[in-house]
């Protein structure tokens, strides 16, 4: 595993993600997380209340049960429906019982929605402040929305900004992931190998990505995740339930990219030359 160091956090490039995690059979979805934690060093993991309605925080409480705890660094999130009725207190409570552990490594804003942001900021400090989280972040932000955050007091502590981000989703890198590294702000993508079945097909099936992995010594899956960390910037989930898929997502996916790779890619995947809204999922 490979490591980026963010405001003192020695933090995977590299984690899982658990949206959708138990419908899968759990055994293998917790074995899978295990294997990876143990043999590749994905110790990142990525959770939210709203993901099966807390099922995913239990069954991930399943697998780090254990662990030593300061091994692992948990992002977790609130609804900003609980966020808005001024919920947090409540609901980090209830999703560390469901993770089984005393702290939330990040804890993220899920997207604004009608959340006033200086209240946000404002509680998100108390639970620091209480020891129940280390840092607050949020997801989903643009960067009108990074730039009302930071207008309020206490906006500069936000660890890191969670958004969509892979190689058919470049959108982000107009503006908003700039302004994230000019201001302290981690980015850390999510649906790195895309977000729908249909999309991911169509970048693996593709000439000029099988191309380009076979002469990396990679597959099409781990080429579209290299893609995201190249920069050793930018850190990323995802979520699988199988070891060999586990496995063949991962292979030599620290490679570094050339100058001619980067061209030959950005033939076809292109970086953005205007702004976009940022997309989300």
């Amino acid at each position: 595993m490979q490591y980026l160091i963010h405001r003192g956090e020695k933090i995977p490039l590299i984690g899982f993600g658990t949206y959708r995690l138990g419908r899968s059979e759990k055994a293998a979805e917790i074995e899978t997380i295990r294997y990876g934690m143990d043999k590749l060093g994905m110790t990142l993991l990525d959770t939210a209340e709203m993901y099966g309605s807390g099922l995913s925080e239990e069954i991930l409480g399943e697998c780090i049960r254990s662990y030593d705890r300061s091994s692992l660094f948990i992002v977790d999130k609130i609804l900003p429906s609980n966020a808005h009725k001024g919920q947090y207190l409540e609901c980090c409570r209830q999703s560390l019982r469901r993770l089984g552990t005393d702290y939330i490594d990040l804890y993220l804003l899920h997207w604004k929605g009608p959340v006033d942001l200086q209240d946000m900021a404002d509680n998100m400090q108390k639970l620091v402040e209480q020891g129940l989280i280390r840092h607050w972040g949020v997801s989903n932000f643009d960067t009108h929305e990074m730039q009302q955050l930071f207008a309020c007091k206490n906006g500069q502590n936000c660890f890191c900004d969670q958004i969509l981000y892979n190689i058919c989703e470049r959108g982000a890198e107009y503006d908003l992931i700039p302004w994230c590294k000019q201001h302290g702000v981690l980015v850390m993508g999510y649906s790195p190998l895309c977000n729908c079945r249909e999309a991911r097909t169509n970048v693996t099936s593709d000439r000029l990505i099988i191309s380009s992995a076979q002469a990396r010594g990679q597959t099409p899956e781990s080429l579209m995740l290299s893609f995201v960390v190249r920069n050793k910037d930018i850190i990323t989930v995802f979520k699988t339930s199988d070891i060999s898929h586990l496995t063949n997502n991962m292979q030599n996916v620290f490679a570094p990219f050339s100058e001619a790779e980067m061209s030959v890619l950005c033939t076809k995947y292109k970086p953005p030359a205007k702004k976009y809204p940022l997309e989300k999922i």
